[in-house]
């Protein structure tokens, strides 16, 4: 297990209004999402793209093994990501300025991460994922007053069904962040009009970009 994550990187076009920590999907590596970045195309943004701690039985890497050892890997991949938070804070971008974004695993741990850092982030972009270990939320959650929250999914998702984000925003709504959600009729994908709403999410959260 590594020490720390290793990362490809998009680096911001001039001085970086904010930094996206970007979590791939189950069985590919970081820059498996480095075209989604691009096409985002806010070049006021650094982007980094953490290569996931396990290697997976049919090549490319995992957030976490399936059960029995879902948890025991979701609380060490959890570790790796706020020590890299942390490494970004101490390259001045605080906190406020760093938002988490991931596809599958990576909206689960994008989610995990994020909803219980101990300083407000700018935004997490969950997509096409779920809650872990839901009932843990409220008495673990970090800085999430107001936290803006994207929650999207395909409703015609056979990988992890749109039940998972659903159920998501029912559990964040009344802890307090600022939740927005859309439902695609796509699969386990990220189709252009989610690219658009990703965008203009973003936008929001780092309005110099």
């Amino acid at each position: 297990m590594p020490d720390s994550l290793k990362y490809a990187e998009l680096p911001a076009e001039r001085t970086p209004a904010g930094c996206v920590v970007t979590l791939h999907g189950r069985g590919v590596d970081g820059e498996d999402l480095i075209p989604l970045a691009a096409m985002l195309n806010l070049p006021s943004i650094r982007f980094i793209f953490p290569h996931a701690p396990f290697l997976t039985d049919f090549g490319g890497r995992a957030w976490y093994p399936p059960p029995p050892k879902e948890d025991e890997g979701i609380l060490t991949s959890r570790k790796l990501l706020v020590e890299l938070i942390l490494k970004i804070e101490t390259e001045e971008i605080p906190a406020e300025r760093i938002a988490l974004m991931g596809f599958s695993q990576g909206a689960v741990m994008s989610l995990d991460v994020g909803l219980r850092y101990p300083r407000r982030l700018a935004a997490i972009a969950a997509l096409s994922g779920y809650l872990h270990d839901p009932q843990r939320i409220a008495q673990e959650k970090g800085a999430i007053s107001q936290l803006p929250i994207f929650l999207a999914h395909g409703s015609a998702d056979a990988v992890l069904p749109v039940s998972g984000s659903r159920r998501a925003l029912e559990i964040l709504e009344p802890l307090g962040p600022s939740v927005t959600y859309r439902e695609y009729p796509i699969g386990h994908q990220i189709d252009p009009e989610e690219i658009d709403d990703i965008r203009a999410f973003l936008e929001r959260c780092f309005p110099r970009s």
